[in-house]
């Protein structure tokens, strides 16, 4: 309860002293001068909690409103992400299919050096394309799960710079990062 007009002490109502003012302002009103300013006061007071209740109840409202909200992103986030992997599991399955028919040709007999040169830079080609494909899929993952964890805009598990750096397109395709 507010000190101002109404409070409680051990269990018990106190009248502020600005409820004793206002008693003093309707003496003209004898004894019962007292009683109206009590009564004001218990009145202001139920006004002022009712408020409260009322601002409790919203904010309550607009907390459930912002988790609904957080709920239909998330979900739509993972949805998204699904189809997501769907598109890199048949990508990553193709290039392991040029893969392997990249090297079933390396093998075969009578194919020219040159050829098979070729074919063994293609492979090679292949192989790091499905590890760049693996490696973006990743960060892919990483950072529709940080958006489901903390929210959209949420930051906390996108890559600092330096772990940016680190992957083989990002250090010119020379392969490992250097700084280990």
């Amino acid at each position: 309860m507010s000190k101002g007009l109404v409070s409680l002490a051990g269990g018990h109502v106190v009248f502020g002293e600005a409820v004793s003012r206002i008693a003093e302002s309707l003496s003209p009103l004898g004894a019962a001068a007292r009683i109206v300013a009590e009564s004001y006061a218990l009145v202001a007071e139920m006004r002022r909690i009712n408020l409260e209740k009322v601002q409790v109840a919203d904010d309550k409202e607009i907390k459930l409103a912002l988790l609904d909200q957080r709920r239909r992103e998330s979900s739509a986030t993972l949805r998204q992400m699904r189809q997501e992997l769907g598109r890199a599991d048949d990508s990553a399955k193709a290039l392991r299919e040029c893969m392997v028919n990249m090297q079933r040709e390396t093998v075969k007999p009578g194919v020219a050096s040159e050829d098979r040169r070729a074919y063994l830079e293609l492979t090679q080609h292949f192989t790091t394309m499905l590890v760049q494909h693996h490696a973006d899929l990743t960060g892919g993952v990483a950072s529709v799960v940080d958006k489901v964890l903390n929210g959209s805009g949420a930051a906390a598990l996108a890559p600092t710079p330096r772990e940016q750096g680190s992957g083989p397109a990002q250090n010119g395709g020379r392969g490992r990062d250097r700084r280990r």
